[in-house]
């Protein structure tokens, strides 16, 4: 574990029972990532990526990705493994949701909604065998930016969003060759991106106690399509015979 860790550790887990659920998810990814730390294995790699995203905001009262954006930026992963590795991301990701007017079946809303994302994903990644791999794991992300249109209006800054998402992410992915790799990852909210609270309010009844306590409010959910480029940071050596 990196020096000074531990003291710092131990103060936060000090906190945790009397912690909400993002200072929860905070001290989860603190340990993680200091658990990349006591990775033994002599192989590092950094993976530029670039993608796109197809989303939609689940409490919106539309359906569908329509949304398209932008996503790029890189990781760095360390192997535990032949088939296990630890991967931390930083990517800049667009999301948000969109819905276009349909006048022939009587829709004449308009919404577009664009939210730009610091992404920093920690996954845990298998290989099922010498081509496919699954990623699994939590991620915390940072709103750099917005944009709002309701109808033609821009409501950009009425309504605010939540400077911090945190949610889950899953992922199935094929090796191309030996460098290259194509990831199909899906990303979820599991706190609100945007609350519901005295000037928004969700169309949307839920008869269930259940499904209340689970949508309160704007929920991000994104499919992203990228490939990688495997970089090797440092190179394997054989111990002597």
């Amino acid at each position: 574990m990196v020096p000074g860790c531990r003291p710092l550790l131990l103060s936060l887990l000090a906190l945790v029972i009397n912690s909400d659920l993002k200072s929860r998810l905070l001290i989860i990814f603190f340990v993680c990532i200091c658990s990349l730390q006591k990775i033994k294995s002599q192989v590092f790699t950094l993976k530029p990526a670039v993608g796109i995203n197809a989303s939609q905001e689940h409490g919106d009262n539309y359906s569908g990705f329509h949304k398209a954006g932008i996503f790029g930026g890189a990781a760095v992963n360390g192997q535990f493994s032949s088939r296990t590795s630890l991967e931390l991301g930083f990517y800049f990701s667009q999301k948000g949701a969109r819905h276009n007017p349909n006048p022939a079946k009587g829709d004449f809303n308009y919404y577009n909604l664009t939210l730009n994302y610091i992404d920093i994903p920690l996954s845990l990644r298998y290989h099922l065998n010498k081509d496919y791999f699954i990623t699994a794991g939590p991620y915390m992300s940072y709103l750099t930016g917005y944009y709002e249109n309701i109808n033609y209006i821009n409501y950009t800054g009425y309504y605010k969003f939540n400077s911090f998402d945190y949610g889950v992410n899953f992922g199935l992915g094929k090796k191309i060759g030996d460098k290259w790799s194509f990831e199909v990852r899906t990303t979820n909210s599991i706190i609100p991106a945007r609350p519901f609270g005295s000037n928004i309010l969700s169309n949307v009844f839920y008869p269930s106690a259940v499904a209340r306590f689970f949508n309160k409010g704007f929920y991000n959910n994104v499919i992203t399509f990228f490939v990688a480029y495997k970089l090797d940071l440092k190179k394997k050596t054989s111990e002597p015979k």
